[in-house]
């Protein structure tokens, strides 16, 4: 059902003075009636306690007859009902008032709302040091005050009604006033659009009438109207305009469309030289990596080689010794000559001393486990050399990152040994989903660093790989306790070709090509750092949805 905003208008206002109305009806009665109320148990109170007063010595003595006269003085009162003066034992001393009242059952009343029958009773004890001697009861005829309360609600209720009527009337002439406005307005609004498809503007203008604020919406609307009629010719003269240029938009297009393919091979070329550019780049930090870690590498290949080629050489001469014995032992046959037999096996025995084969064949065991760990120590370098080798690729696959920063240890230990202490506190850790190479690259990159920090101080130091599972982020933690970095060249540390190292030393790419590997994989890298006391740098990894199971924690130094 849709309702008019005359309607609205006389129903919204009739309902806000309804509300009101009932509020102060309910708020005034309930005044009146506490305020009657409070005048009668006040008057009840006087009157009890002054008559209690009054008669207390004749109720004391038994003084019936001076009981009974101030009964009858009390009784002079016209809104006096009864009253009734009894004993201790509940007998009644003296009397007079209305018979019904004093007929039915006494209950003193505490409200002006509990009295039913007109009358508000009440009494008195009387009491003296602690022995109850009588009571007073006393009704007072409140009718009156009853009848007077009823009209005057009634009163109320009239003119509240009285009230609702003429702002309902007032509502509807409100209502009635607005409404034929706004049919003006809506009228005006059907005129505009009619106007638009007709391009006439003449009858769309509406009446303007009086002096209040919908006289002012009317002129509004007016000069919306002349307005709009000026934006249409505009409109009109701007389509011929389009029109004109649309002739020769085509050769317009033409042109642009050869410029843009022409902007966009220069852009296609450009891309083309930045990108083997930046590879160049990548290529010179790794190949100055890898000349910072060659001496080392093979001096770390060298030592456990030197160690199994010296060993297979004992092995050899071992074995050749075995050879002979074992040719000896061969000369020993069943049937030969008893004395025969027993010089060779005098020979085999002096053979065996002079050789001391107990020596050989505890030693043999050593020498083997050694020569194998020593293969291992070399099978481990080569590995790290080959994910060290994958930082031009851009596969990334789950790994353990705990690995990955032993096998770059492995790498960096011969450039770290002779200057540091290495201290390993890996947790236990998720697998992560990068790239193993580039991420090899950072910390070959911050921990090459770390190390020609703290040799640049001339004492041992001490470099800290902490990591830790925080959230959903995987946190590598790179401290050293080396020569520090100024504040003023904190700021530039991740700019391509800063360096703080000496001419010749340092391209300046290493902690620039770290930053690019760390945001490429969605991560960050922190720096804080004080001269002389060293730095720390803090990478932070997501870890993803599809992470591996925890791996196993290793707490060590190195």
């Amino acid at each position: 059902m849709r309702l008019s905003l005359r309607t609205k208008t006389i129903a919204g206002t009739a309902i806000i003075e309804a509300t009101l109305l009932v509020v102060l009806i309910v708020t005034s009665l309930s005044f009146i009636n506490n305020l009657t109320g409070d005048s009668v148990l006040k008057r009840t109170s006087t009157t009890i306690n002054l008559f209690a007063s009054t008669t207390k010595d004749a109720l004391l003595t038994l003084d019936l007859a001076s009981l009974e006269a101030s009964v009858q003085e009390l009784m002079t009162n016209p809104d006096i009902a009864y009253v009734r003066v009894i004993d201790n034992q509940q007998r009644t001393l003296a009397v007079s008032g209305d018979t019904s009242s004093l007929s039915s059952g006494f209950t003193a009343d505490t409200t002006l709302a509990n009295v039913n029958d007109g009358v508000f009773d009440s009494n008195r004890r009387i009491v003296v040091s602690g022995h109850y001697y009588g009571e007073i009861q006393l009704g007072i005829d409140i009718g009156y005050v009853q009848s007077s309360l009823i009209q005057i609600r009634n009163w109320i209720v009239s003119l509240a009604l009285i009230e609702l009527g003429l702002v309902a009337l007032f509502s509807y002439g409100l209502g009635t006033y607005l409404t034929s406005q706004l049919n003006t307005l809506r009228q005006g609004a059907k005129d505009i659009v009619n106007a638009i498809k007709t391009s006439n503007f003449n009858t769309a203008p509406i009446a303007e009438k009086g002096h209040d604020e919908l006289t002012e919406l009317a002129k509004t609307f007016n000069l919306l109207v002349k307005n709009l009629e000026t934006e249409y010719q505009s409109r009109l003269e701007a389509e011929n305009e389009l029109t004109q240029l649309n002739q020769s938009l085509e050769e317009k297009i033409a042109r642009r469309t050869q410029a843009l393919s022409e902007k966009n091979e220069l852009l296609e070329q450009s891309n083309k030289e930045l990108k083997e550019t930046q590879q160049q780049l990548f290529q010179a930090e790794k190949m100055a990596s890898v000349g910072q870690l060659a001496a080392g590498v093979a001096h770390e290949i060298n030592n456990p080689v030197g160690f199994v080629s010296s060993n297979l050489n004992t092995l050899t001469d071992y074995l050749s010794m075995f050879q002979i014995l074992m040719t000896l032992v061969k000369k020993l046959q069943p049937d030969a000559d008893i004395e025969a037999q027993k010089a060779l096996i005098t020979e085999i025995h002096q053979f065996y001393a002079q050789h001391d084969f107990d020596f050989i064949s505890e030693d043999v065991t050593p020498l083997i486990e050694e020569s194998v760990e020593g293969l291992a120590r070399v099978s481990e370098i080569v590995k790290g050399l080959k994910v060290f080798s994958r930082i031009d690729s851009d596969e990334k696959q789950w790994f353990d990152l705990n690995h990955c920063l032993n096998t770059t240890l492995t790498m960096v230990n011969n450039k770290l040994k002779y200057i540091c202490k290495v201290e390993k506190q890996f947790a236990d850790l998720p697998r992560v989903y990068f790239n193993v190479g580039k991420l090899t690259q950072v910390f070959t990159n911050l921990l090459i660093n770390a190390g020609q920090a703290i040799e640049a101080t001339g004492k041992q130091g001490v470099i800290t790989v902490h990591t830790y599972l925080q959230g959903k982020q995987v946190i590598v933690d790179i401290t050293d306790t080396g020569c520090g970095i100024s504040e003023e060249n904190l700021e530039k540390l991740f700019n391509p070709f800063f360096t703080t190292k000496p001419e010749g030393q340092g391209t300046g790419l290493g902690l620039s090509i770290t930053y690019g590997i760390i945001q490429e994989h969605g991560g960050s890298i922190e720096v804080t750092s004080k001269e002389g006391e060293g730095s720390r740098f803090i990478i932070t990894l997501p870890v993803g949805d599809n992470s591996q199971p925890l791996q196993t924690q290793t707490n060590e130094a190195q």
